[in-house]
């Protein structure tokens, strides 16, 4: 972390986990990737692991509980880019608290990413998303109830007064859109709203929730932005849109809807990431 960044709460824990990263690999990631629910095979194939952990021996993580949540770091090589892979991501709705959603940011930067790559599995809210597409984020709606920066503080002991003006790096979504058209993987953008889970959404708040200007809802991915760009790091969104928000859904039909889309996803990674991290 970079010396004007904040400090979030209980970061001795983030440095021990960074320790013990750097204790069983020389790898240093210049990008890091959060793969959402079913998505872990988007890089399954291509990434060439030195180390792998579990999310349960990194000091101050807890254990994956969601189904379609690996909850295993992977440091290693990607595309030819030294990367750490966080297959599943921690959410508020495991009841964890606010802060446990920051703990991967906060180590992508420790551990000296200056790109973090975030992705997800969302319901659709416009009417032009279809199940299966994907979405670039272009900015967010933070409806969890809690900001992620709640305790965090900087060097002078000030609350982290953090500028989301720009959260998703435009050169980043430029670059992905790029490889999208090259690849003939057709994507949206639009904004991300984050809800606290782990219930769907009533009929009636997707009616709302459109109503405010939002593309895609999820449970997740926000926390991480803010985070991240308090963390001094560029951040790339891509939403998977698995179902149309308000209709009947289960996480067995998500997880399926998000796994037939990784290879496109892939697709969108290999060619995007290494000019992403030229460019960094």
């Amino acid at each position: 972390m970079s010396s004007g960044s904040p400090s979030g709460p209980d970061d001795g824990a983030v440095r021990d986990a960074s320790e013990l990263v750097r204790a069983r690999t020389s790898v240093r990631p210049a990008v890091a990737l959060v793969l959402g629910s079913g998505l872990g095979d988007a890089v399954a194939g291509d990434l060439a692991a030195e180390a792998e952990f579990a999310y349960g021996e990194l000091p101050g993580f807890p254990s994956a509980t969601v189904p379609g949540h690996a909850g295993r770091l992977a440091v290693g090589s990607l595309y030819g880019i030294p990367a750490a892979a966080f297959l599943g991501r921690i959410h508020f709705y495991e009841g964890h608290g606010i802060a446990s959603t920051t703990l991967i940011p906060r180590l992508a930067a420790a551990l000296g990413a200056s790109v973090l790559v975030l992705t997800n599995a969302s319901g659709g809210l416009n009417p032009s998303l279809r199940a299966g597409g994907l979405m670039l984020i272009r900015d967010h709606l933070n409806f969890l109830g809690a900001s992620p920066l709640a305790g965090w503080r900087f060097e002078g002991g000030g609350p982290a007064f953090v500028d989301l003006s720009a959260v998703y790096d435009r050169d980043l979504r430029a670059a992905a859109e790029r490889a999208a058209r090259e690849e003939g993987v057709e994507v949206s953008t639009g904004v991300y709203v984050a809800l606290p889970g782990p219930s769907y959404e009533t009929p009636a708040e997707t009616r709302y929730l459109a109503g405010a200007g939002a593309d895609a809802v999820g449970m997740s991915t926000v926390p991480e932005a803010v985070a991240a760009v308090a963390l001094g790091m560029r951040v790339l969104g891509i939403s998977c849109v698995t179902n149309v928000a308000g209709s009947d859904a289960t996480h067995e039909d998500v997880l399926a809807s998000a796994r037939a889309a990784a290879s496109d996803l892939r697709r969108i990674l290999a060619r995007a990431l290494p000019e992403i991290t030229q460019g960094g």
